[in-house]
């Protein structure tokens, strides 16, 4: 067994007194010669070298500070889009980067209690914080607004469009914000839009036009969007999901929270409503280009597809609007059995009596379910007041009760072609033809958007939107190039009637053209010219339309150089075949003051090869007088 020794502490050695004394006396030297910097925390930068560091990694020069100012992608020089002064903390931050941001870092990292609140910049702060994180030991300010906030997701939200509103005849968007604790109908809907001073839709094309109005972002419950597109305006509503995460839908959120009060001055075609949402969904997830890809025009539907394209889209909802309900609704029905549900929503007939009838339970739900729509619609067009929608409403409630659920089929309702698959919005023409014995090429350009040949979007109602509408043509006999027309606006809006639904159909063009004079020349003439009237669909994809119509024209080739008309537009729309489309019309016009009756006939084919390819078949009669000139022509259209 081993055995340890012990040594007690009285008899370990113990160094000397003197030895104590010497060490004590070196270590006192040692710490005097070492500088003091050595053993104290380093100091954080003040708000100058803060700055100075900003410039060393080139801060304001990163795309995604751009962004947030609301500069395009890839612009240079710098100029941010936003016109509100609230909206930057430097007197030159609208066209200097580098001024905001350093503005930004004095008035949120100094050492004094910032005088701006941090929720109006706290996007841009957040951002500017991260990318200086390493070198900050105070935590970052918090803004109580956007610590309420808790998006989950959010989605791109397209209304079709309006061509009875200027504002949205190509159609709008707006992005609505989800969380995980409310239904898609409570969602915060954020929308940018002009704030107009004028209902006169002339005035507010011209001052559209030309960005004299004041745009804004604003926040409203998604369910009053729906309200306002969906049952006041007729207007089916697609949505697309957006495959934001959490984290990049707060990040967008921070971002909104920063451009409440502050405008852009709205411009119709290209710093509109569709193109300035693009700025929020960059904010969201950066490395995004949406704004870099800015044409002549920007209308809705190009947006969706660029963002499509750069993965921020892979599906679409419909919701249909209280309209194409109403629609489906008579489309279930028989002649008959419509005229019941007239009677019903006239008070004419009572639930009660109704019921006991001897039809189809099916045939009951359905013209119950048909009511309830039709008494919406009417109630969101002031037709009748709240005492009468009660009436009527609860009435015809407490009677479908009473039949049970039923199939979905007899509420389904069919959804027109989802926008995206449609034509791109320009388009490129050629044509080859002939016209009183001499033949001629010609080549056109359109910037927007589709005509009433195209069957994209709907087959059920007639839809023409061209702008810009450029058209060239050489003649071989005169070995002449001239300027066949220049449209400046063409709008041309057949909305079909029905027993409920009896919107009015109408047509406006501006724009330069060749027309006949009572000599029988060609002559170029500037024209003004506008109509109203009726629609009605002869089956699901045919419409008539009859339209009175006024034109005012101008040229060197009238003998008073302008003149005066009154006359009618009417028409024939069908669909031969699934990818054909054919037009059969007519103008009839009395000028004045020379006093000549003027008679356009056209008929017209477009048959749909592509996605983005077209050929037409053109045959057009004209007569002045005892003068008349026929027309040929073959084309084929590209739009990109």
């Amino acid at each position: 067994m081993h055995r340890f020794k012990h040594t007690s502490a009285a008899s370990r050695p113990r160094p000397s007194a003197g030895i104590c004394r010497v060490a004590g006396a070196l270590f006192l030297v040692l710490a005097a010669l070492i500088p003091a910097s050595l053993f104290a925390q380093p100091l954080a930068p003040d708000t100058e070298e803060l700055i100075e560091i900003a410039r060393q990694r080139h801060l304001s020069e990163d795309p995604y500070w751009r962004t947030l100012l609301h500069c395009p992608t890839g612009t240079s020089p710098y100029e941010s889009f936003v016109d509100s002064p609230a909206f930057f903390l430097a007197e030159t931050g609208k066209t200097d980067a580098g001024a905001e941001l350093d503005a930004l870092i004095r008035t949120f990292f100094g050492p004094e209690k910032p005088e701006r609140p941090i929720c109006r910049f706290i996007a841009r702060y957040t951002w500017v914080y991260e990318q200086l994180a390493d070198v900050i030991e105070t935590p970052p300010i918090a803004c109580d607004e956007a610590e309420r906030l808790h998006p989950s997701s959010a989605t791109l939200v397209f209304p079709t469009y309006h061509l009875n509103n200027p504002a949205s005849m190509f159609g709008h968007t707006f992005i609505t914000i989800e969380t995980n604790y409310e239904t898609p109908m409570l969602a915060d809907a954020v929308n940018y839009a002009a704030l107009p001073d004028s209902r006169n839709p002339l005035t507010y094309m011209v001052k559209g036009i030309a960005g004299s109005f004041k745009g804004y972002y604003s926040i409203l419950p998604y369910y009053k969007k729906i309200q306002e597109y969906g049952d006041m305006a007729q207007r089916d509503i697609w949505e697309y999901p957006l495959t934001l995460t959490p984290e990049e839908t707060r990040r967008m959120v921070l971002h909104i929270l920063e451009l409440k009060d502050s405008y852009s001055y709205y411009y119709f075609f290209d710093k509109n409503c569709s193109y300035m949402l693009q700025f929020l969904l960059e904010s969201a997830r950066p490395g995004l280009t949406l704004t870099q890809d800015k044409g002549l025009t920007v209308i809705p539907i190009d947006t969706i597809k660029a963002m499509q394209r750069q993965g921020l889209i892979t599906e679409a909802r419909y919701r249909p609007s209280t309209g194409s309900r109403i629609r489906a609704g008579l489309d279930r029905l028989s002649s008959p059995e419509a005229k019941l549900a007239r009677d019903l929503c006239d008070n004419v007939l009572s639930p009660d009596a109704f019921l006991a009838m001897e039809l189809p339970e099916d045939t009951k739900r359905m013209t119950l379910d048909l009511v309830t729509d039709v008494t919406r619609y009417r109630l969101a067009k002031k037709k009748i007041d709240q005492a009468e929608f009660r009436q009527t409403f609860l009435g015809t409630l407490r009677a479908r009760k009473t039949l049970g659920k039923g199939s979905p089929d007899e509420k389904a309702v069919p959804a027109p072609p989802e926008p995206t698959k449609g034509h791109d919005a320009a388009r490129i023409s050629t044509s080859v033809g002939g016209v009183d014995g001499d033949s001629f090429e010609e080549l056109a350009i359109t910037p927007a958007f589709t005509n009433l040949l195209n069957t994209d979007h709907t087959k059920r109602e007639g839809i023409q939107i061209e702008f810009l509408h450029a058209r060239a043509r050489f003649t071989n006999k005169e070995k002449e190039l001239s300027l066949e027309g220049l449209t400046i606006l063409d709008i041309i809006s057949l909305a079909p009637r029905n027993t409920f639904i009896r919107p009015l159909s109408w047509t406006f063009h501006a724009g330069y053209e060749q027309r006949m004079t009572e000599t029988g020349e060609m002559k170029g003439a500037y024209s003004l010219r506008a109509a109203t009237g009726m629609a009605w669909n002869l089956t699901d994809e045919s419409l008539v339309f009859l339209l009175p119509e006024a034109e005012l024209l101008s040229s060197k080739g009238l003998d008073k150089g302008a003149a005066v008309g009154a006359g009618i537009h009417t028409g024939l729309l069908f669909s031969p075949a699934s990818n054909w489309r054919t037009l059969l019309s007519g103008h009839l016009t009395r000028r004045m003051p020379d006093d000549t009756t003027e008679s356009r006939l056209t008929f017209e084919n477009n048959l749909t090869l592509n996605k983005n390819n077209r050929i037409g078949l053109a045959v057009n009669r004209t007569d002045v007088e005892e003068h008349h000139t026929w027309e040929t022509s073959l084309s084929w259209h590209h739009y990109f």
